[in-house]
């Protein structure tokens, strides 16, 4: 913690003339929220780190490579796209499990203890901390200083005037010059430190001694202590012995461990993971530095509230020069890298905390990319849970940005300013998780840069979109809300933002990822993931294309997990925000909000009234959807007079039949997002989206029932049972995306248009003007059936979504596998990784069998030669026992080498597969000659034997001559 700026000239303090006009602490302030993110960072890549250090180091070298080699035999390319490999990882999976599972090294219980050490050495660096500060400086109590007692009075009363639950331990600095103060400790035992010069001018400098102690009180107060230095502990714990031990590592993995070729290999994967720690620390590091100044200031305030003097404030910012050019660009950065603000800051801040309610670039910049590579460390999180990484992810993201954007609107309002948009907000957010992506490992996997960075623009475009939609509803909310505080609404204003990017991170993850090397789909593969009969088309046109790109888009998985239903709640919300608008009189007279008269003194006046009105919207919404239930009509008549007597027509129909409504719906929710938002001006993004969701809604609602009169109607209609699970997720999901989408669209054209015909400055807003009475609002008869029926809108969309829901979950995981949507095509791998290939198939496991497969034929030459040399009866027959036996364990070792990797090139598996045959011949000719020994079947084995050895030689010489192998020497 600090202090308020010191060294000032003697002389006796006033209060200041002024204070800050609002609140700051009306909503939360996102610290915490931050810190939580920067805790849940160094804990996930502790968790991350630890297992690859104590792998490499303990790990056998031998068995690591051949683990290594396990991917390289399987045909794997590693310097291929991040798709390419994953469909060759599919190509032989059991072998490839069996191969990896043999030379696994299990550290868990290594792991798990170094875990543990860790963790112990955070709880104790966190519990010594305030003793090493205490030992440190060699402070005293402060009884030892005070011996004439005329401090403790003082000090008791400040106590006091904070309303401390626990009075901290006040202890003095004698050697210390300076007049300041410092809080630390634990939250059950806080200790404020006092300089020696701060008590020595104590009764010549009262206010000044008063203002530094209310500012630590303050610390403790806002209960600043606890989570500070426990990231401290943390990270400093984090640093020593999971940071450094794992950098060291992958400098030893980057340059010196293995061959050349294994190095330059799988450089671009090892130095994008050392660059992700570097971003790590720099990500850490400036927002916690950051989180820290706020803090100051929220202190500063709360002192000044307490009745500090603003003295030392303005002293220390009389004395700091204001500088141009290049030297103030350089005095910004330093500040960057300082855990105090600027003397001017602080002073300004006591008259208008704005920079406690700014948006400002590199925090969000800093928390996009912190829940960046937050997520590549939580890359061994299965499946199963991968809704619950989206949530966490999108929570720590949306949240940091959203908190920051709802105090930045409050504050606009109450200062009469334009209101932020939200866009600026989810493009820094955006920036941050694009800049993680690029430069660490998870995109670009094995290569130095994605193949397709541009597919990244869907993760910013998604934030773009959450955080306009959570600016325009806070709007919303703020104008309207008439609760005690409008920390409930913000906190349900951030919920559904949190949800909707949770499904699209659930999507990218899932299925989206994949577009960083391009389109790897082929239409024909995802027509044929509906597993529907006659598909693909034979003649795969514009309408089949389309809708195979649909398929993939975010909002398109059917499973309750996936979070789509999410997306509804970006239209129920405004929605919402509209009807308590209208119950309370809109917000432009009647009785004041009781959490902005807390908030503001009485003489300010009240904000504007709601955006508009329920009813426009919904008439919009009604217009929206007798558009789309007539393209339906259309739509479903033309299908309804299909030919199905055609060959593979039947799968053709059908998809038509699920996906045509898709799409019709799709189109009419965004042409009406569009129209609403071209011709709205405040709100205009939650207002499409409001209208887009009842057209959707009636669209699903018109859907259903055309295909209930339908039903029955022959074999080629298909019933609402079979259709369910899509018309929901892609019409209420994907829908609203695509609305979202098309109110940019719209705005884009309708301040292009109001700028062309009336001159008007694109994005400027006129100036409010209150209606008359009349024009307010609707006929109380109209206004009561506005409010049913927009009530009923929100029931509706509701209680559809959870019978998707309940529809989707009940079906389980979308039926639709990865693999068959793929291009399994796969480019030639180059000479060194051929080579490198091939090596790594003798190595672990060819050369081996080949081997299995010679003992068993040297056993069987042994049992074949005794058995022409056996003299009696009696031991001919037991010449042939043996040849049984050996038989067995040539059919063992040759089904053995079968569920081996195929060679990783056309040749060799040529001459693998002659291996594995003639070996599958010699040991049926060596049971025929066992049960029926004669002169024929003898003749038999003999040719089958010489045919097998061959072919193992000329094996292994093709192996040699690839360099897979030494060669025999002579």
């Amino acid at each position: 913690m600090s202090v308020v700026p010191t060294d000032t000239a003697p002389g006796a303090a006033q209060p200041p003339a002024d204070s800050a006009p609002y609140d700051e602490r009306v909503l939360a302030a996102g610290t915490t929220l931050r810190f939580v993110l920067l805790l849940a960072l160094l804990a996930a890549a502790g968790s991350s780190m630890i297992p690859r250090t104590v792998w490499h180091l303990l790990a056998s070298s031998e068995k690591a490579d051949r683990s290594a080699a396990c991917y390289l035999a399987a045909g794997i390319d590693p310097s291929v796209s991040m798709n390419t490999s994953f469909v060759q990882s599919g190509h032989q999976p059991a072998a490839l499990a069996e191969c990896t599972a043999r030379f696994a090294q299990d550290f868990t219980g290594v792991v798990l203890g170094v875990g543990t050490l860790a963790l112990a050495a955070a709880l104790a660096v966190y519990w010594l901390i305030p003793v090493w500060r205490t030992r440190r400086t060699k402070v005293v109590p402060l009884d030892v200083i005070d011996v004439h007692g005329g401090l403790r009075p003082l000090l008791d009363e400040l106590v006091a005037l904070t309303g401390l639950d626990r009075t901290p331990r006040f202890v003095v600095d004698p050697a210390s010059r300076t007049t300041g103060a410092i809080a630390f400790g634990r939250p059950r035992r806080p200790v404020i430190r006092l300089d020696g010069g701060l008590v020595a001018t104590a009764d010549t400098e009262r206010a000044r001694f008063r203002a530094v102690v209310l500012h630590e009180l303050a610390h403790l107060h806002n209960k600043d202590i606890g989570i500070t230095y426990a990231t401290v502990a943390l990270w400093r714990v984090f640093l020593v012995l999971v940071l450094l031990p794992w950098a060291a590592v992958g400098t030893d993995i980057l340059f010196f461990r293995g061959t050349a070729d294994i190095r330059g290999l799988f450089a671009p994967f090892n130095a994008h993971a050392q660059v992700l720690g570097g971003l790590l620390v720099l990500a850490v590091y400036l927002s916690r530095l950051e989180i820290v100044r706020h803090r100051e200031i929220y202190a500063d305030l709360m002192a000044a509230r307490w009745g500090a003097s603003a003295e030392p404030w303005e002293s220390g910012a009389a004395r700091q020069r204001s500088e141009g050019g290049w030297r103030e660009l350089f005095v910004r950065f330093a500040g960057l890298w300082h855990p105090h603000p600027s003397p001017a800051l602080r002073r300004a801040s006591l008259t208008d905390p704005k920079a406690l309610f700014a948006l400002t670039a590199l925090p969000l910049l800093l928390a996009g990319l912190a829940a960046d590579i937050l997520v590549w460390h939580l890359g061994a999180v299965p499946d199963e849970l991968l809704w619950l990484k989206a949530l966490l992810v999108a929570g720590l993201v949306v949240g940091i940005g959203g908190v920051a954007l709802w105090r930045a609107v409050l504050y606009a309002l109450l200062a009469g300013r334009p209101v932020p948009s939200g866009w600026s907000v989810g493009l820094w957010l955006g920036l941050g998780v694009v800049v993680g992506e690029l430069t660490g490992p998870r995109a670009a996997m094995n290569q130095w840069l994605p193949a397709h960075p541009e597919a990244l623009l869907i993760l910013v475009a998604a934030l773009i979109l959450v955080m306009t939609w959570t600016g325009q509803n806070a709007e919303w909310w703020l104008r309207t809300w008439r609760g005690r505080s409008p920390g409930p609404v913000m906190l349900a204003g951030l919920a559904v933002p949190v949800l909707a990017y949770a499904s699209v991170l659930y999507w990218w993850w899932f299925l989206g990822e994949v577009l960083t090397d391009g389109w790897p789909f082929t239409t024909a593969g995802l027509l044929a993931s509906y597993n529907l009969p006659g598909l693909p088309p034979p003649d795969i046109g514009p309408l089949w294309h389309l809708v195979a790109v649909v398929g993939v888009l975010p909002g398109t998985l059917a499973r309750a997990g996936s979070l789509w239903w999410a997306q509804v709640l970006l239209w129920v919300l405004p929605l919402l925000a509209l009807i308590v608008a209208s119950r309370s009189g809109g917000g432009s007279g009647g009785e004041r909000p009781r959490w902005l008269t807390r908030t503001l003194p009485s003489r300010v006046a009240t904000g504007g009234a709601a955006p508009y009105g329920q009813g426009r919207l919904l008439v919009a919404g009604l217009a929206g959807g007798v558009v789309c239930s007539a393209g339906l009509a259309v739509a479903l008549a033309r299908l309804r007079t299909a030919d199905l007597g055609a060959v593979g027509a039947t799968g053709p129909l059908r998809l038509a039949q699920i996906m045509g409504p898709v799409l019709v719906i799709c189109a009419a929710t965004a042409l009406t997002a569009a129209v609403v938002a071209a011709l709205t001006d405040s709100g205009w993004l939650t207002a499409g989206m409001v209208s887009a969701g009842i057209t959707a809604l009636l669209g699903v609602g018109a859907t259903y029932a055309i295909m209930r009169a339908d039903a029955g109607g022959g074999p080629g209609t298909v019933s609402w049972s079979l259709s369910r699970d899509v018309h929901l997720p892609y019409a209420v999901g994907l829908g609203t995306l695509v609305a979202g989408l098309a109110a940019f669209v719209g705005r884009g054209v309708g301040l292009l248009w109001r700028w062309l015909v009336t001159g008007r400055r694109a994005g400027s807003r006129p100036a409010a003007r209150p209606a008359p009475a009349e024009e307010r609002s609707l006929r109380p008869v109209w206004r009561r059936a506005v409010r049913v029926a927009a009530i009923g809108a929100v029931v509706a969309g509701v209680g559809a979504t959870a019978l998707g829901v309940d529809v989707s979950e009940a079906r389980g995981e979308s039926s639709r596998p990865a693999a068959l949507m793929l291009d399994r095509s796969a480019p030639a791998p180059s000479a060194a990784v051929s080579r490198l290939q091939h090596q790594a198939w003798a190595a672990a496991g060819g050369l081996e069998r080949i081997q299995a497969l010679q003992a068993a034929e040297r056993g069987y030459r042994a049992a074949f030669t005794a058995g022409g040399q056996s003299t009696t009866d009696a031991g001919f027959l037991e010449v042939m026992d043996r040849m049984k036996t050996t038989c067995g364990e040539m059919d063992r070792a040759a089904r053995r080498a079968k569920t081996y990797f195929s060679v990783p090139s056309a040749a060799g598996q040529r001459m693998w597969a002659r291996v594995l045959a003639r070996h599958r011949a010699m040991a049926d000719t060596c049971r025929s000659l066992a049960t029926r020994p004669s002169a024929t079947t003898a003749k038999a084995a003999g040719t089958a034997r010489r045919n097998a050895v061959d072919s193992v030689d000329a094996m292994l010489y093709w192996l040699a001559e690839k360099g897979a192998i030494r060669p025999k020497s002579p």
